[in-house]
């Protein structure tokens, strides 16, 4: 029997998702499955490998990021929400909690088995920054036309290459991938500056793949590019063609979608 968890992080402390070593020196590198092994540990007096359904990159955060273990405790999950969240640092939160056998009967495995993803990045249009924003955003020091991010946007849409979307540390067998929507949101921030905000839901993603595209249609939105490059990068285009890597910290990991029981 698995259990799976609902976590929430600030992304800006963590050298990502996925457990590191130790650097050479011995000095622990902090992330985000180090510290909720860690504190899995201590509450079941032993050791817990957890699986992650998405190894977010250092300085990305998540609201709903997925989490599975095999059940090595009697602690009823609804107890197992609070006890977590007393143990863990104030950058991250159990959400949920709950019990679910994979459909063959063995360990849930969420990195495979979700429904798709559901990003959110971003970007702040305000010529004076916000501390309380900083750390969520990426901030444009341009004007941006919106309408050629639009329309650069919709080419993104349907099943295709995105090998010019990713990096080269990127170990992924097949770089086809299916996105269902890019929404392109105007908003403000808490003190009324403007902001944009870019949703981006599909199925599965390349290394930096949505960081990419973000720092792709903000150089559209620049006038770098015209909206249609991204029709020819998704033809046969590669990395050095498409834009820069937008910064980590505008990127958040809205969910993970998942059928519960």
């Amino acid at each position: 029997m698995s259990i799976l968890l609902r976590l929430a992080y600030d992304g800006t402390g963590f050298h990502g998702w996925a457990r590191q070593h130790a650097r050479a020196d011995g000095t622990a590198v902090r992330t985000v499955q180090g510290e909720l092994e860690r504190a899995l540990g201590v509450l079941c007096k032993q050791e817990v490998a957890t699986r992650g359904a998405s190894r977010t990159d250092a300085g990305v955060h998540a609201e709903g990021q997925l989490v599975a273990f095999e059940r090595v405790t009697p602690i009823p999950c609804a107890s197992l929400v609070g006890a977590l969240n007393r143990m863990l640092p104030v950058d991250v939160a159990v959400r949920d909690a709950w019990e679910q056998t994979a459909d063959d009967g063995g360990p849930v495995e969420p990195r495979h088995a979700n429904d798709g993803k559901h990003y959110r990045y971003r970007l702040f249009l305000g010529a004076v920054r916000e501390p309380s924003q900083a750390r969520y955003v990426w901030q444009l020091e341009q004007p941006i036309d919106l309408a050629r991010v639009h329309e650069a946007a919709a080419h993104f849409v349907g099943t295709h290459d995105f090998a010019a979307f990713r990096t080269s540390m990127c170990q992924a067998s097949t770089t086809v991938r299916t996105i269902h929507a890019v929404d392109v949101e105007p908003t403000t921030s808490p003190a009324g500056a403007a902001m944009v905000e870019i949703h981006v839901r599909g199925t599965a993603f390349l290394h930096n793949m949505v960081r990419i595209m973000v720092g792709t249609l903000v150089e559209i939105g620049h006038g770098r590019f015209e909206p249609r490059h991204i029709a020819a990068l998704l033809e046969g285009g590669t990395r050095g063609q498409a834009g820069r890597t937008a910064p980590p910290g505008g990127l958040t990991l809205v969910e993970v979608l998942w059928r519960r029981p």
